[in-house]
């Protein structure tokens, strides 16, 4: 059984959510509230997402301890709350969330920023890594070896969750002193090579294992059936931000601190609201937005540039300028949606009408993305929401603006939401025409949050459709 020499284990941890199962519906359903709760004075804020929470799934008949470690713990690894003493205030990362729908996004800025030492874990367990003097970003590290150890080997290179617990995230050699990544994989492949014993238990796996599997939902590591990790070729321009990082994209608790001798619980809890500012810290739309052919792809490079030729109209888009409000994620569901109905008019008799099929630019701040139209020449309107998650997620709530929600007022019949589901391998759409009698039948909810989240009931509103490819 292969073990850590005793001076250089130190078990690295952070918090694990009771929701994991089901974490991708979770987060947006939080994030969305925390959202729409708002800025308030910090006792008024917990009651409000203590309520959200309770609303979630079978969390009625909580205890309050449940609903209090569930506030905590998205709070804790997540950073969805800044907390100044006296208010609290939803995050960028929650308003992102909460506005894009871009799960995938959201997971590569966690992964981006996650490292040890870090403010997820109470004060207490942060000293003692700052003791240790612990300096370790977890997927920048594992990234940077399976690259390298392709690049030596010519080969494909994974690990998993065993070998990423025993022989990187409990040993100082790696996450205090900076192990050269090739050390490291010759200690793998040394080990695999005269089959040592890894101890498999969930409770000593279970915290790298969160980190690759995390990696995974942000579509930077793929997992095979024999549960190893590999790396996402097709997300190469993503991963190289991992692989050379700027200095500033590393929050240096040993530059703000006094000495490692020195430090105290209060000079750690001094610096939690930097933390939490530093794990939202401001990024340009573009950073990682999601390529969602990337996550409908097998993750072979092949099939990657095959889907890049189906699709028409993406280059032409992002080449114009013409994004929307949601970045890339948002331009490409809107390209799937114009070459879908493009396909629909053609395939009703009337290829003569596709050319009045076209984007709409933000610019004119319409409240529709798409200008399409019926086979008898009515126009149809459409506001494309799209949501990206590695899992399918329950995507009955999506958020319409100020403008979207008028213009649906204003057009009626006319109006769409497409609603795409963009999931690891498949894609799902469903129409829901005229919002606003949809909502006056009683068939969505809304509620107000500039503009309104609405809610839709599937099993009275709205039609599930093919996507014509």
């Amino acid at each position: 059984m292969y073990q850590i020499p005793n001076q250089f284990f130190l078990r690295l941890h952070h918090p694990r959510p009771r929701f994991k199962t089901e974490i991708e519906d979770v987060l947006i359903y939080l994030a969305t509230e925390i959202t729409a709760i708002g800025k308030q004075r910090n006792e008024v804020f917990k009651r409000a997402l203590n309520n959200a929470i309770r609303r979630y799934g079978e969390n009625i008949t909580s205890k309050k301890k449940t609903v209090d470690n569930w506030r905590t713990e998205i709070d804790a690894l997540f950073g969805f709350i800044i907390d100044d003493g006296e208010f609290s205030i939803p995050s960028k990362r929650a308003v992102e969330l909460a506005t894009q729908q871009d799960l995938v996004k959201f997971f590569k800025l966690f992964c981006y920023h996650f490292q040890y030492p870090g403010g997820f874990v109470k004060p207490k367990n942060n000293l003692e890594f700052i003791k240790h003097e612990v300096d370790f970003k977890p997927v920048h590290y594992i990234l940077n070896m399976l690259n390298r150890a392709e690049q030596d080997t010519g080969k494909r290179a994974g690990i998993n969750k065993a070998e990423a617990t025993h022989c990187i995230f409990n040993d100082l050699r790696v996450t205090r002193d900076n192990r050269e990544i090739l050390d490291t994989w010759k200690l793998i492949m040394d080990n695999r090579e005269v089959d040592m014993l890894y101890n498999w238990k969930g409770d000593a796996i279970r915290y790298a294992g969160d980190i690759l599997d995390y990696a995974v939902q942000a579509n930077l590591l793929v997992k095979r059936q024999n549960n190893m990790y590999y790396i996402n070729h097709v997300e190469d321009l993503t991963i190289q931000r991992f692989l050379s990082p700027a200095p500033s994209d590393h929050f240096d608790y040993y530059a703000q601190l006094p000495s490692v001798s020195s430090v105290t619980l209060e000079d750690v809890k001094k610096l939690e609201l930097k933390w939490v500012e530093y794990f939202n810290t401001d990024r340009e739309d573009s950073f990682f937005d999601t390529d969602i052919l990337a996550l409908i792809s097998d993750g072979s490079t092949e099939n990657y540039e095959a889907l890049k030729q189906k699709v028409e109209s993406i280059d032409d888009i992002i080449e114009a300028g013409e994004m929307s409000s949601t970045g890339v994620i948002g331009s490409v569901g809107e390209s799937l949606i114009i070459q879908h109905e493009r396909i629909r008019i053609s395939n009703e008799g009337r290829p003569d009408l596709k050319h009045l099929i076209k984007l709409i630019p933000p610019v004119y701040a319409v409240g529709y993305d798409i200008n399409s139209v019926e086979a008898d020449a009515v126009k149809r309107l459409i506001e494309v929401k799209t949501t990206a998650s590695p899992k399918p997620v329950d995507f009955k709530r999506f958020h319409l603006t100020p403008n979207e929600w008028d213009a649906a007022k204003s057009y009626g019949e006319k109006y769409y939401v497409y609603r795409l589901m963009v999931t690891k391998g498949s894609i799902k759409l469903r129409l829901i025409k005229d919002p606003i009698a949809q909502y006056k039948l009683g068939n969505i909810d809304i509620s107000v949050r500039d503009g309104v989240d609405v809610t839709i009931d599937p099993s009275k509103c709205g039609q599930e459709v093919e996507l014509l490819r």
